[in-house]
């Protein structure tokens, strides 16, 4: 089976970039199939990003991105 990749449309960079000029905190509830590459570039260079994977009955469903305070912290 090929999993195939979603790629994020010019909306999704779009309302990214208008919601950062709001707020750091920003959380992205996204398709399993998600482009990691392009979830981590919303971060920019040197940001960072925390993916919460959401299963439902053992099934990968869903994934979740957070940016900002909205990471949990190490300690």
């Amino acid at each position: 089976m090929r999993h195939m990749s979603f790629s994020l449309t010019n909306h999704t960079f779009e309302i990214f970039r208008l919601s950062k000029l709001i707020t750091d905190d920003i959380v992205y509830f996204l398709p399993r199939n998600a482009d990691m590459n392009q979830i981590a570039s919303l971060a920019g260079p040197g940001g960072r990003v925390e993916v919460e994977q959401n299963f439902l009955n053992n099934k990968l469903k869903t994934i979740t991105a957070y940016f900002g305070g909205l990471i949990k912290s190490d300690g």
